[in-house]
């Protein structure tokens, strides 16, 4: 059995990058999707045709994702972002500890609630393309860009869930580029090299469009 056999057919990604860099331009590049809008940037989305869902609280997503697990229309989801879903849950947690000495039991809660959505999430039959800020993290005695959320042992463990985490910057000539390889100074990781899909795609290259990394997949 070939390595990309072991890999699921439906596209599981995670784009970081600073704001406003663009990522939710490229993960909108996809057709029959389901926008889920937490951050209110929907009209950077690519693709007019995707249908957009406002998420306003935890709640409201935990209500959309009960929906997806009997959906069948769509074939990609995409939610932007995991930074702010994050908060979003941070602040529904709060109110059931509102007491300091109970900030234990809440960040303990906090871990293991956002694991549990972003399992629930990447276990649907769908392409998932999930957005995230960047920042900061001391790696092995060194700063390294990581995706931005809340729970620090959750987001250090975040790259393992996905099979393609690309890193979204920009280069001294204005271009966008998409880094899927760990290097010194950003995380990443790319499990579909064996279907086509390099370590760095520039704005300029053909793959620069996550619906034809999702036909690459598919064989199509």
């Amino acid at each position: 059995m070939k390595p990309k056999d072991l890999i699921s057919k439906n596209l599981k990604a995670l784009l970081f990058g600073k704001s406003g860099i663009g990522k939710t331009y490229l993960a909108g590049s996809v057709s029959n999707a389901l926008f889920l809008d937490l951050e209110k940037g929907s009209a950077s989305v690519k693709n007019k045709d995707i249908d957009v869902v406002p998420v306003n609280d935890a709640g409201e997503f935990r209500k959309v994702l009960e929906f997806l697990k009997e959906d069948t229309k769509y074939e990609t989801i995409i939610i932007d972002s995991l930074t702010r879903y994050g908060e979003m849950l941070f602040v529904a947690l709060s109110k059931m500890y509102p007491d300091k000495k109970d900030s234990m039991k809440l960040w303990g809660d906090f871990d293991t609630v956002s694991r549990q959505r972003l399992e629930d999430i990447l276990q649907l039959n769908k392409n998932i393309i999930i957005t995230c800020l960047e920042e900061d993290i001391v790696d092995g005695g060194s700063l390294k860009k990581f995706p931005m959320y809340k729970a620090n042992k959750f987001k250090m463990m975040l790259p393992s869930y996905f099979d393609f985490v690309g890193h979204l910057v920009v280069d001294n000539e204005g271009h966008r580029i998409l880094i899927s390889e760990p290097t010194e100074d950003s995380i990443g990781k790319n499990r579909l090299k064996d279907f086509g899909v390099p370590n760095v795609i520039k704005d300029t290259d053909d793959l620069y469009d996550m619906q034809k990394i999702i036909d690459k997949i598919k064989g199509e």
